[in-house]
């Protein structure tokens, strides 16, 4: 099978970033996209339903220095997408860009800490892409990082940041077990969660399902590692 793998216009944000210095120090790749870089350090192959996505999460650490030069900052991350693809617009809901052929973009960040705290949602100016703020994203942005080279159809090598695969993985299971979440998006969630906890434990002996290593997660939902097959931890 060809080992080209990553859609073309992921790997073109995902340069773009990179080229910015944004890639790793202000921004990592979340959501189903990072089964990617999972699948590649894995040396395996996922089943293609599951990756199956039209829209890439952007994680945006706030809390570190952004390090956009000035005419790059008045463009934010919307004028970073519009160099990828012109057609990237900004939609109604203000944290997403979406292009001409449908591609979404989603710009999340944490919650701030304490909720009082006034944080930017933007990179740049009023009409960039304001950035949702989600509370479990706090656990996100403070767990390790991966990085992983992965090719993309192109036949190009490029550098995917993801969050650590363990916290990748119950961070899909808590999601899976929240009643406002619709119910198709929670089997997605808790599908992906086993399968990146059986990557982990079959080919990814560097990482260990260890509470200590997970104190980025309140107790509450690192008791949900029960649930976990006992040969997953």
């Amino acid at each position: 099978a060809s080992i080209q793998r990553l859609p073309l216009i992921v790997s073109r944000i995902l340069r773009v970033l990179k080229q910015s210095l944004l890639l790793g120090s202000n921004v990592v790749v979340s959501g189903t996209y990072c089964l990617y870089a999972y699948e590649a350090a894995a040396g395996v192959r996922i089943n293609s339903d599951v990756v199956a996505t039209r829209d890439i999460d952007l994680l945006w650490d706030s809390r570190s220095r952004l390090r956009l030069v000035s005419t790059q900052k008045l463009e934010g991350m919307l004028g970073l997408l519009q160099k990828v693809d012109q057609s990237f617009l900004r939609s109604k809901q203000m944290y997403r860009a979406v292009n001409s052929e449908g591609f979404m973009v989603d710009l999340i960040k944490p919650v701030p800490n304490p909720p009082s705290r006034v944080e930017s949602v933007a990179m740049g100016g009023d009409a960039d892409l304001q950035a949702a703020e989600l509370f479990s994203q706090r656990w996100m942005v403070s767990a390790p990082k991966m990085k992983q080279l992965v090719i993309g159809m192109d036949g190009v090598p490029v550098c995917m940041v993801v969050p650590d695969p363990r916290v990748f993985a119950l961070h899909k299971l808590w999601l899976s077990e929240q009643t406002e979440r619709e119910p198709m998006k929670k089997r997605r969630d808790r599908a992906q969660a086993l399968l990146v906890a059986e990557l982990v434990v079959r080919y990814l002996p560097q990482f260990q399902f260890q509470e200590n290593e997970l104190r980025m997660f309140p107790r509450s939902v690192l008791k949900m590692l029960d649930e976990l097959p006992p040969c997953f931890t």
